[in-house]
């Protein structure tokens, strides 16, 4: 604190702050501390005179000024600096603690200000924030317009897989207008034979191109041709404005990746457990109602079928992309634990889940479909809860042509 109290008085900031400009009158040096004990005589006769010249100070003042300004006189004036521990005696206490505040704060202040400059200086700087390359592409940790750049690589994909001789010349200056000058406008093709794309999707895949960081990638596309035949095309895309998604182009020559590896799907694990008897009463007493009123999206009479807070998918329905449903399989699954031999007896508010197999018709033919849906048992019966489309082949395995 002396320390302190010392480099205040010499006008100095504390070691390790820059110097700063304080307006006002400046402490002179400070005098040594001076054991504290009993004003003499002399000393209280000098203090008296001491308050009256300063009231008399304080009378002549302007309204609104302070007493520093008042005051210039003392501005070079004496002032007993305290043992340590001890107390600045009168309003002089108030007015150097006031003045510590004060430097310390601009002080502060200006280093905080010092900080603000270095980093606008410095900004934008790479943050090490320890992610990977890995981490940024699982986690899509990237400003590249992902959505924007595939439709780009699939209409180039098209262009390069659809090939006919008559319409070479258009299909070579539409490939121009989207590629750079180097790549190769016929997309290697020598203008003999033709083929025609059924349909193209994102295969999935997409590589960082090296040359072009942050701006550039290989995209898998998978292309199937009207004879069956599948390929996957890699096409290099370049984008300038990543905020944007403008100013996009093709790269490089396309190729053709491989495609996914088939395997053999195991067995399900756990044989399903089903209640033959609940799932035989289910099928002409709930489900083949159900489907009825779900596949035309009857709403009046789904009300009838579907339980209080069923999901939405239970309550829409298929607004008639399909009809005349007919229920020819039904599995009702038994609670986990439990045994087809073990005679389950079900208690209201029960959920299990239903196996249904469903022919529908559709324009002139037949289609057959599995769904997987659940119940609820209530007072009143049962309920459909919730439906969702698909079931999973307990077999596993592979099928005897592939």
């Amino acid at each position: 604190m002396r320390a302190a109290e010392e480099l205040f008085a010499q006008g100095a900031p504390p070691q390790g702050q820059p110097p700063q400009y304080m307006p006002g009158p400046t402490p002179g040096p400070a005098v040594p501390a001076q054991a504290a004990s009993a004003p003499t005589a002399k000393e209280k006769k000098r203090q008296e005179k001491e308050a009256k010249r300063k009231a008399k100070a304080a009378a002549k003042a302007k309204p609104g000024k302070s007493e520093d300004a008042a005051a210039p006189a003392a501005a070079g004036e004496r002032f007993d600096v305290p043992r340590p521990g001890g107390r600045l005696s009168g309003g002089r206490a108030t007015h150097v603690a006031a003045r510590m505040t004060a430097m310390v704060t601009v002080s502060l202040l200006a280093l905080g200000a010092v900080g603000v400059m270095a980093y606008s200086a410095g900004h934008p700087a790479p943050v090490e924030t320890g992610i990977t390359d890995e981490q940024v592409s699982q986690f899509r940790l990237t400003s590249f317009p992902v959505e924007r750049a595939i439709a780009f690589a699939d209409r180039y994909a098209r262009l390069c897989a659809n090939q006919n001789p008559e319409q070479a010349e258009q299909r070579r200056q539409a490939i121009a207008r989207l590629s750079s000058s180097g790549v190769d406008t016929t997309c290697g093709w020598d203008g003999k034979g033709s083929q025609v794309v059924a349909y193209s999707v994102w295969s999935g895949y997409m590589e960082p191109i090296a040359e072009y960081p942050q701006h550039g990638y290989y995209i898998g596309i998978q292309v199937q041709l009207t004879t069956g035949a599948l390929r996957t095309l890699s096409v290099p895309v370049w984008v300038e404005d990543l905020k944007s998604g403008n100013g996009m182009r093709v790269v490089g020559d396309v190729g053709t990746l491989p495609q996914p590896d088939q395997a053999t799907a195991p067995a399900v694990k756990d044989p399903l457990q089903v209640d033959s008897e609940l799932s035989g009463d289910l099928q002409g007493k709930l489900f083949a109602d159900f489907f009825t009123s779900w596949g035309s999206s009857n709403g009046t009479t789904l009300t009838r079928y579907v339980a209080p807070g069923a999901s939405n998918a239970a309550r829409a329905g298929l607004r008639g992309a399909l009809d005349s449903p007919k229920v020819s399989d039904v599995k009702v699954l038994l609670p986990k634990g439990v045994s087809a031999t073990d005679g389950h007896k079900w208690k209201v508010d029960d959920v299990t889940w239903a196996r249904v197999s469903v022919q529908w018709k559709t324009g002139g033919a037949h289609v057959t479909e599995r769904y997987r849906v659940q119940i609820v048992l209530t007072d009143q019966g049962w309920f459909v809860k919730d439906i969702r489309a698909g079931v999973p082949d307990e077999a596993g395995g592979k099928a005897p042509t592939s």
